[in-house]
């Protein structure tokens, strides 16, 4: 066996043949002449040494086993990555692996790490990771964890927690030993760190789901935020809910976490199991959800009908509804009894009776009998809008009835006015006929369908608006006879698209593929093979290029349709075939087959991309109609338009060298010709390196000075074209020294960043010498990314040249920028951490350099290093460094107890007005998160004992009471958000504020919950307020001070969860003080009845404490009762 013949016999091949060759040479297994072959071919050129590894992974044995091992090594570094991952598959031992990694590109590890994940190799993954681990870092050895096994995982994973880059790939593969580890981390991790904590390792918590859900379930009960819920846990919510709903339901119900809710019932799953889960979960949902009308509306549709009603009143208990105005979608999904029931009711109610529009609208509701007269008396009247209304009503009527008798009495006696009426009428009628249930349609109605549309075809003033419309009820009759196999409602819709398409010139179909049960695409088929075959002879194809669009795959097979499209190759109009030609190959199975009847057909139509992309991937065989000098003219390329292709990457891979070699040329002719359009000269220089047998020379041509002098034109776009795209060259390694040589060129920019990627398949020993030249002389651009490209590489002693880049006096601002944000990644080099310093303590551009990483991404023995540089930084002496760290402070409270002393003195320095706002928020994280309470309270006492200077200043006014009403201000809102954990921030600064602030805290924090709390109440009546307008603003904050910001403005709602408290528990309160004639009593009852009356549609008790309020004896109380009002007039 030699390799000249087996080149010989599969040249002429098509790839799948030459693949199915070359994959039979494994009966040869062990045959000596086959390895001499493969000896033979290993010694020639990339595209023989690519069918030597081909052939070597298919055979198999012992030998052909050390050849894919030898050619980890190869220089192609293309090839050699291949050859690692069919090692990895082919369970090539560790030794090759070990000897790879000592000094092996980063592409190269890249590739290494991925076939071992990709395999589970786990006797690589466990042997490698120490290896990796003291050589390429911890981050590198973190990668092979999914693939180790679970012993190795549980020993490793708390040391390399923070090195795990992909925490979903652990959680899937190693579950058990991933939520080991969140139970060992999360009791120790402070508050303020668990968000971070969630949201970097919530995907491999959310991959653990399916393993052990009640463990999940347990870890959020306990540590997840009291406001919010990991966002990467909500799409795995059904699962738990089905796992455990009685432990799962109370997280999402809690008043904190209600308005995930909205979101995760527009999950169909999780609609759907909470609708069968039914009993007092699904009222409670339904409650918490009551006031979003379109998830409400979704999860009662999802309930059985016969419940529907029972369970609205259920969700509306506490709301008095004698009138309410219910949203018309909430009628539409309520049984028939009740809607009717509710519509005769609504239709008693002033604001309804007195709008005739309202009216109709209502009465549509009603049943159709009982409807009809009033409806039909609107669509006779004398005024067109008033017609459009109460046709449009009439129809939507009849479609409430979900009977098609209704339907058929609505066609028949109902609509025969229509052909008289102006199109702005017909157009809404039409429409609403578009909205009726498919499945309501029934071969009776065909008649008055074909009427209508005829009659609106047919009218002097169709328009736009009436086409589409009918367009869409068609639509919804081909959909339903495409389902029933009715063939009258089928020809119905194609007879009133094909007048359409007479007018418009196109045919649309709708989605077919989807819903049509198995087998009816035949019987569609079928249906059609008339009209495909009449409307063939006129050469007119829409039909069957509309019919093959619409079924999608499921065209395939179906011979009324293939054989029409086949007929459509032989149309008169170029844009028919093409469609014709794109829709023909689209089935993967006859693609390879029938793309050479096209060619057979008309040669020249390779030049449209479905028919080159099938010739490229599948028929290479035919690639000489393409590659050739002279491609092939006719109907669809003229002989004197040069015709190039341009091949995606990867497709080249399945041709042979001389097709290969015939690419490379024509590419090169497009890109030399200074007559062609710039961009097909980029796009073809660019497409070079996606040939694999393209060589550097083939791109130096175009960057080179010397041998660019031979092109008349000198537009340096082709140059950065070529330069950017030499790096994926089959092995990118080579042209590096030539993107280093532009590293002070005006292409500097763009072949640093191409040698970026370069540098990835270059050994790291090689790197330090290679780049010197550039950190030395360089442009500014060059000499940043070379420092990065050498700490990133981890070549060796590449800090030592950051460190001496950095030490240089005359190196330029912006280098020691980029050098201070890459040291961040290099904590544990004693350099790294001296530059991190010193960055800290320089001026702006530095210090802001040490506030990007958050302590999740620092390993844990440096965070309290770390903490200490960013205190550093936040005492910059740069205004601007310190607005950047004050924000980033909160997380490393816990690391440093200065973090909360310094924000509390920015809060307090009044001398400083740019660092208190972000400074005062900072410090109410930190002490949310249990640190910085005594700080916050001694903040707050400074503030309060403040002079109140300037007053009424230019610029300046009472600074220290704005700061201390916006430290209340936020503080009510964490309340709202987080009453567990802003409490002890509340009791913090109980007593050391200012009345009425100190009074506004308390108000809006009283635990409507507990036992004593009407004591608390009058407790806080009795104190001295101030004024009626002070008093005011107390009464407010209990009543809603929590969810607002402003108390002066409007009333504030539950932004993110539900009121506390709920109206029943707040109305005996509210009662009561109604009964007292003080001032603050009062306004305190004034305040929850303005707020909570309204939540429950002003139910009875509400009005009649009203009424008591507007009698009160005090008259500021009696103003503000009056003031409020329980229907509009």
């Amino acid at each position: 066996m030699r390799a000249d013949d087996l080149l010989t016999e599969i040249e002429p091949l098509a790839y799948p043949a030459r693949s199915r060759r070359l994959a039979d040479l494994r009966r040869h297994a062990g045959d000596p002449s086959l390895h001499a072959m493969l000896d033979d071919l290993g010694g020639r050129g990339h595209y023989e040494r690519s069918l030597a590894l081909f052939v070597a992974a298919a055979v198999r044995d012992e030998e052909s086993l050390a050849r894919v091992a030898a050619m980890m090594r190869d220089p192609a570094t293309d090839l050699a990555l291949s050859a690692i991952e069919w090692a990895a598959r082919l369970g090539v031992p560790y030794g090759p692996f070990e000897e790879l990694l000592g000094d092996a590109p980063h592409a190269v590890r890249a590739a290494v790490y991925h076939g071992v994940r990709r395999f589970r190799r786990a006797d690589l993954a466990e042997r490698l990771i120490d290896v990796v681990a003291a050589r390429w870092g911890e981050e590198e050895a973190a990668t092979l964890l999914p693939a180790c096994g679970e012993r190795v995982v549980r020993e490793r994973l708390d040391g390399m927690a923070h090195a795990v880059g992909n925490w979903h790939s652990l959680g899937w593969a190693h579950p058990g030993p991933v939520l080991d580890h969140a139970e060992r981390v999360l009791p120790a991790t402070p508050e303020g760190m668990r968000r971070f904590w969630w949201s970097w390792h919530g995907c491999g918590i959310a991959a653990a789901v399916r393993h052990a859900p009640d463990r999940v379930i347990t870890l959020l009960e306990r540590f997840s935020p009291a406001d919010d819920l990991p966002f990467d846990l909500l799409p795995r919510m059904r699962e738990l809910l089905t796992a455990d709903p009685a432990r799962t339901l109370p997280l999402l119900l809690a008043a904190e976490r209600r308005h995930l809710l909205p979101g995760l019932l527009g999950r169909r799953a999780v609609r759907e199991w909470v609708a069968r889960r039914g009993g007092p979960d699904l009222v409670a949902v339904l409650r918490a959800v009551r006031d979003h009308v379109q998830v409400f509306t979704m999860l009662l549709r999802d309930c059985p009908p016969s419940r529907r009603d029972e369970l609205f009143a259920a969700a509306m208990d506490g709301v008095d509804l004698a009138a309410a105005e219910l949203d018309p979608r909430i009628l539409d999904v309520l049984p028939h009894a009740a809607r009717a029931r509710e519509a005769r009711r609504m239709l008693g109610l002033r604001q309804v009776a007195e709008h005739p529009a309202r009216t109709w609208e209502v009465t549509s509701f009603l049943p159709f009998d009982e409807a009809l007269p009033v409806l039909r008396k609107v669509a006779r009247g004398s005024d067109a809008d008033e017609r459009a209304r109460g046709y449009a009503a009439l129809i939507r009527c009849a479609a409430r009835a979900r009977d098609p008798e209704v339907i058929t009495r609505l066609l028949d006696t109902c609509l025969d006015r229509l052909r008289n009426e102006q199109d702005p009428v017909r157009a809404e009628a039409v429409g609403a006929l578009s909205a009726l249930p498919a499945r309501l349609l029934r071969a009776a109605h065909v008649p008055a369908f074909t009427r209508i549309a005829e009659d609106a075809l047919r009218a002097r003033d169709c328009s736009y608006q009436t086409r589409r419309q009918l367009t869409e009820l068609a639509t919804s009759i081909l959909r339903q006879g495409a389902r029933d196999g009715d063939a009258e409602l089928l020809a119905l819709a194609f007879e009133v698209l094909r007048r359409l398409a007479g007018q418009t010139g196109t045919l649309h179909l709708p989605r077919l593929d989807e819903g049509l049960p198995a087998g009816r695409e035949y019987a569609l088929g079928r249906a059609m093979a008339a009209y495909l075959s009449r409307a063939s002879a006129r050469d007119d194809h829409r039909l069957a290029l509309a019919l093959a669009w619409a079924l999608r795959r499921r065209a395939t097979g179906v011979p009324e349709i293939e054989d029409a499209l086949e007929r459509a190759l032989d149309a008169r109009e170029d844009s028919v075939i093409r469609q014709a030609i794109d829709l023909w190959l689209a089935p993967p199975r006859t693609r390879a087959e029938r793309v050479g009847r096209v060619v057979a057909r008309e040669p020249s139509a390779v030049v449209f991309p479905r028919v080159f992309a099938t010739i490229a991937r599948e028929r290479t065989d035919l690639l000489s109609l393409v590659l050739s000098d002279r491609p092939p003219s006719g109907r669809f390329r003229h002989p004197s338009v040069r015709y190039v292709p341009i091949a995606p990457r990867g497709w080249a891979r399945r041709w042979t060298a001389r097709q290969r070699t015939a690419y490379l040329e024509s590419l090169h002719r497009v890109a030399g010709d200074v007559s062609a359009p710039t961009s097909d000269r980029g796009r073809a220089v660019a497409a070079l390196a996606d040939v694999p047998d393209a060589v550097p020379d083939d791109l130096r041509r175009y960057y080179d000075p010397e041998l660019r002098r031979f092109f008349d034109d000198t537009d340096a776009y082709l140059a950065r074209i070529a330069l950017s795209s030499a790096v994926w060259l089959p092995s990118p390694e080579e042209v590096l020294p030539d993107l280093l040589d532009h590293a002070s060129s005006d292409d500097a920019h763009v072949a640093m960043y191409a040698a970026s990627r370069a540098a990835r398949f270059v050994p790291p020993s090689a790197l330090r010498e290679a780049l010197a030249p550039v950190i030395a002389d360089g442009k500014i651009t060059s000499r940043k990314e070379a420092l990065r490209i050498l700490l990133r590489e981890r070549a060796p002693d590449a800090m030592d040249v950051v460190a001496a880049a950095w030490d240089d006096p005359e190196q330029h601002r912006d280098v020691r920028v980029a050098i201070a944000s890459a040291a961040r990644q290099h904590l544990s080099d004693p350099q790294a951490r001296r530059i991190l310093g010193e960055a800290a303590r320089g001026p702006r551009e530095l210090a802001q350099q040490v506030v990007g990483a958050p302590p999740y991404m620092i390993e844990e023995r440096h965070r309290a290093r770390y903490a200490a540089l960013m205190l550093e930084v936040a005492r910059s002496p740069a205004p601007q460094a310190v607005l950047a760290a004050i924000p980033a402070l909160p997380p490393w409270a816990s690391y440093d107890p200065g973090v909360a002393e310094l924000l509390a003195g920015h809060v307090t320095a009044l001398e400083d007005t740019a660092t208190w706002r972000p400074a005062l928020s900072a410090l109410l994280s930190c002490a949310l998160a249990g640190h910085g309470l005594a700080e916050l309270a001694t903040a707050a006492a400074g503030l309060a004992a403040a002079p109140d200077s300037p007053d009424a200043g230019a610029e300046r006014d009472r600074p220290a009471g704005q700061r201390l009403a916006e430290l209340v201000a936020q503080v009510r809102l964490l309340y709202g958000r987080d009453r567990g954990r802003a409490g002890p921030l509340v009791r913090a600064l109980a007593g050391r504020l200012p009345e009425p602030l100190d009074a506004e805290l308390i108000a809006a924090a009283l635990p409507w919950d507990a036992p004593g709390v009407a004591a608390d109440l009058d407790a806080l009546a009795a104190r001295p307020l101030g004024g009626v307008l002070a008093t005011g603003r107390v009464a407010r904050a209990l009543a809603f001070g929590r969810y607002t910001h402003d108390l002066d403005g409007e009333a504030g709602f539950p932004f993110r969860g539900g009121a506390v408290p709920e109206p029943e528990e707040a109305h005996p309160h509210a009662a009561r003080l109604a009964g007292r004639d003080d001032l603050a009593s009062g306004l305190f009852a004034c305040a929850l009845t303005a707020h909570h009356g309204e939540r429950t549609g002003w139910r009875e008790e509400w009005r009649e404490t009203l009424r008591r309020l507007r009698a009160h004896p005090h008259p500021d109380v009696a103003h503000a009762a009056r003031a409020l009002h329980t229907a509009a007039e």
